[in-house]
């Protein structure tokens, strides 16, 4: 079976998920941006990976235009707890599509300025909250600041279910 990963990266830990998978598949990785639609139907099986942005998983609407992926894999800041993968499988309609969540990191440097500022206020907003969750006292912690939480023995399921 001839297989793709396609990745949409913010700061690069998508990025070094999908090569890490692609690596272990051995088979081809591109970014979103730098595969035609044409390309694309080559392939029998599309793993694609985008980074979170509030509960979205950026870049999957634009490759679900053009082929439905076999599986995704998702790469946020916050440690994985069922509640959260459960919420992006929701939002991002990913009925019968196998949905792996990796932790990623926060390099806070390559952000933009509207998201650094964003993200400082957000910091500053959750701090002040009394009773926090778990994920909120992450929030309080992490947010502004750069750290790499990845694990490239995350993807175990992921490349066995392609297996």
């Amino acid at each position: 079976m001839k297989t793709i990963i396609i990745y949409e990266s913010g700061t690069g830990f998508t990025e070094q998920y999908a090569k890490w998978i692609s690596e272990e598949l051995n088979c081809e990785c591109k970014k979103l941006k730098q595969v035609s639609r044409s390309e694309l139907s080559e392939f029998d099986r599309v793993i694609f990976g985008g980074w979170i942005f509030g509960g979205g998983i950026m870049g999957l609407e634009k490759l679900r235009n053009v082929k439905k992926p076999f599986a995704v894999f998702a790469v946020g800041a916050t440690p994985f707890c069922d509640e959260i993968a459960s919420s992006i499988k929701t939002q991002n309609k990913l009925d019968d599509i196998p949905l792996f969540y990796f932790p990623g990191g926060f390099r806070f440097e390559k952000l933009n300025f509207l998201k650094r500022g964003m993200l400082k206020m957000l910091k500053k907003v959750v701090s002040k909250k009394e009773n926090r969750n778990s994920q909120e006292e992450f929030m309080a912690q992490y947010l502004g600041t750069s750290f790499d939480n990845s694990d490239k023995n995350a993807i175990k399921p992921l490349v066995e279910l392609c297996r």
